[in-house]
């Protein structure tokens, strides 16, 4: 009788040590806007071997995507939202919203990403359409479809640029949803050009983690609410924990404007890491990227 309780309580303890086993995070990287340059995520992908790639808005293709992305999508699955930028012109639209990754368009939806669910946000809040708390002028795409002119449309539906506005019904049935990951193209509150609204997504979804991108910063936000928080910079890529995979560049509007006022850093502060020697795709980045080095931090030592 004493042996039977005793098998009895180790299949108990055993039991109760299983349940409380974590899964392995999944490797997702998180790559800020890369307005028409995409080696680096080529790169990334073939050297680290992520399980997916989530790419933050404004791909802005210069060609077909498949064929731009081929290597990295011979390894790993990529999917994306829409920044702002990707409704500029034609090309960019039918190559994103007509090409072969159409169907890993994350705006308005959540999927099931390397085991982790991924709600996406795409675009911006544009007056015309809606700004939060501020003003709603159409709560849908057919709302706006029915009520705008016909000299107004674009191919019989919304003008091309509204493809990448952000209407209240999208954001609504974003809300009545449940995800891990949310990732938008709008800036969260935390931002000095965010949004509230972004935060209230994130806390309606019941998210762990929230990574956005068209502001070309990088930056950690931390843990807020119990949501980590991550802008992720221009051509900046990130992984899941926060780490850095590929340092951001400095936004080009940035640096012109830091050559205007005369404050462009000197040479041997403007590389961000130091990288090896034998890669080619960082021997050649070493030379545009422009991010400074606080002077505290360029005396470290790895």
């Amino acid at each position: 009788m004493t042996s039977h309780l005793a098998k009895t309580s180790r299949k108990h303890r055993s039991h109760r040590r299983t349940r409380h086993v974590r899964k392995e995070t999944p490797k997702i990287f998180f790559c800020g806007d890369p307005h028409g340059k995409f080696e680096h995520i080529n790169w990334a992908v073939k050297r680290y071997r992520p399980d997916a790639v989530v790419i933050l808005g404004d791909l802005q293709p210069p060609g077909p995507i498949e064929e731009i992305l081929a290597p990295a999508l011979s390894l790993t699955q990529i999917w994306w939202i829409p920044g702002n930028h990707d409704s500029d012109c034609e090309e960019y639209y039918n190559r994103l919203w007509k090409g072969p990754l159409a169907s890993h368009n994350l705006h308005g939806k959540v999927a099931v990403v390397a085991g982790l669910r991924i709600a996406g946000l795409g675009g911006v809040f544009r007056g015309q359409i809606w700004m939060p708390d501020v003003s709603m002028n159409y709560r849908s795409a057919s709302d706006f479809v029915k009520r705008a002119p016909k000299n107004n449309l674009w191919n019989g539906g919304l003008p091309r640029r509204h493809r990448t506005s952000i209407f209240p019904s999208v954001y609504e049935g974003l809300m009545r949803q449940r995800a891990d990951i949310l990732v938008t193209h709008e800036a969260t509150a935390s931002h000095a050009k965010g949004f509230d609204a972004i935060d209230k997504l994130a806390k309606g979804l019941h998210v762990r983690w929230h990574f956005h991108g068209h502001q070309h910063e990088d930056h950690d936000y931390g843990l807020r609410d119990g949501i980590y928080g991550r802008a992720v910079g221009y051509r900046g890529i990130i992984d899941l924990n926060g780490n850095v995979i590929v340092p951001s560049e400095i936004d080009p509007r940035d640096q012109i404007a830091l050559q205007q006022a005369g404050e462009e850093p000197a040479p041997e502060v403007l590389d961000s890491v130091v990288f090896s020697s034998d890669d080619e795709f960082f021997r050649k980045r070493r030379r545009r990227v422009r991010r400074p080095i606080p002077a505290a931090e360029s005396t470290k030592k790895d």
